[in-house]
């Protein structure tokens, strides 16, 4: 690996589940799964004491009890994985490199090409990183090596949990191509099907076809797919793509509703916590996006061609905003737009096409502030007070405010791609009862 850049994919054990473990040590010997604790709750992250058991992400609750009694399911806290995630991050960026790119919550692409000489391998600098975050935090991860980011994700799953795995692009046809093309990065179950169906069932498949094969059965993105299996990939850490791209809240109901008072209601109340945390960041944003689940109570008649399982609609205006009235309006008619009347199950507001408030502000005319009666006291205070009143309150900044501003943002913002909270029914069922 002397000749090409050196690429870790770091990606953290279980990370919802060890979140909880490192809280509270009182869990490390459960039967630990995250979910929420209803009727249908479905589990996010499983424990590796649970995953013993035959327990998965995605497996319904009520069939985790089957395989074991003692599962102990816990709730999800959003606010707890984003903590840990901050430091993790934090910690490669201060104590190692500065060149990582956060791919999700809990994984990331670091830049290790001038980092490892002084470990004496590339394995033993793995290593090194690997232990600095289990000291700091507890918590352990896994991390894939290679020459690209493709190839270091695809060989991170090799030595799960807390290991470390090497992947050179010569060794590909011998650790890579015997899988099946379900495992593959980026191949959902719709092109997997579409694959299959011409005899395309292990990576290898993929990358011994033609290349005109591959396009005209998947489209344009086959190149990349098919370049990937050839060992070939972007060997770029992107910084830049840290920034963060949307905020969104969530409710996932214990039971259905159809009731649009109701429905308003928790549009409103998600409209307004993302306006409050935007506003926290100072961020605006210009793009709305409403999410609904579709459930019926019985599924022998459920059309998946009629009733999507989740759907979704955004607008997007000319002006940056953070209004909660606006959010609210925008979020209600995206619902109308894509309610079929059907009972849901889950209602989302999202904010994106985000940016920060300073640079959402339009520049404003010397006729739109109103200058008279600032000079007659002859005060910046009351010039700032002027603007504050008209405008809202960060349209202009003192030097200390936008240090202090910056920082602030640079700290909330670093390392989220997207700061989603899906909020339990323990804080829902305290504005909506139902017994169903």
């Amino acid at each position: 690996m002397k000749e090409n850049k050196v690429i870790f994919l770091l990606d953290m054990d279980a990370f919802f589940a060890h979140c909880h473990m490192a809280k509270d040590s009182s869990l490390k010997d459960k039967v630990l799964v995250v979910a929420t604790p209803n009727r249908r709750a479905i589990i996010s992250t499983a424990s590796y004491n649970a995953r013993s058991y035959g327990i998965k992400s995605g497996m319904p609750l009520f069939k985790a009890k089957e395989l074991c009694k003692d599962v102990y399911p816990v709730d999800s806290d959003f606010a707890l994985y984003i903590g840990y995630s901050q430091k993790v991050f934090d910690i490669i960026y201060n104590n190692f490199s500065k060149k990582i790119e956060v791919a999700s919550i809990d994984e990331c692409y670091i830049d290790a090409t001038n980092k490892w000489q002084k470990f004496g391998s590339v394995k033993k600098c793995a290593i090194f990183l690997k232990n600095l975050v289990f000291e700091k935090t507890g918590l352990t991860c896994s991390i894939g090596i290679s020459s690209n980011k493709f190839l270091a994700k695809s060989c991170v799953d090799f030595n799960k949990p807390n290991g470390v795995s090497i992947l050179l692009p010569s060794e590909i046809e011998k650790k890579l191509w015997h899988l099946p093309i379900k495992d593959m990065y980026m191949i959902g179950s719709s092109t997997e099907k579409i694959l299959k169906n011409n005899n395309i069932n292990l990576i290898g498949d993929l990358a011994k076809s033609s290349l005109e094969k591959i396009l005209d059965l998947i489209g344009k993105r086959g190149l990349t797919l098919w370049n990937w299996a050839n060992g070939r990939g972007n060997d770029v850490v992107e910084e830049e793509k840290n920034e963060l791209k949307s905020i969104g809240n969530e409710f996932t109901l214990n039971y259905t509703t159809s009731d649009t008072e109701e429905i308003e209601e928790m549009i409103y109340e998600l409209s307004c916590k993302v306006s409050d945390r935007s506003k926290k960041r100072f961020l605006k944003s210009k793009t709305i996006t409403t999410i609904i689940r579709y459930e019926r109570n019985t599924k022998q008649d459920f059309d998946p061609k009629i009733h999507r399982k989740t759907v979704s609609n955004q607008t997007s205006i000319d002006k940056w905003t953070d209004e909660v009235e606006i959010i609210y309006s925008l979020a209600k008619e995206n619902f109308y737009r894509i309610w079929n009347g059907e009972p849901i199950s889950l209602i989302g507001v999202r904010l994106s096409n985000i940016i920060d408030s300073i640079n959402a502000k339009d520049q404003l005319t010397i006729n739109q502030i109103n200058l008279s009666e600032s000079f007659l006291l002859n005060k910046k205070e009351k010039v700032l007070g002027n603007l504050k009143l008209k405008y809202g309150v960060k349209v202009i900044f003192t030097g200390d405010q936008l240090l202090k501003y910056n920082n602030k943002n640079r700290t909330q913002s670093k390392y989220l791609k997207n700061d989603d909270v899906h909020l339990s029914n323990k804080q829902i069922t305290e504005k909506w009862s139902k017994k169903k």
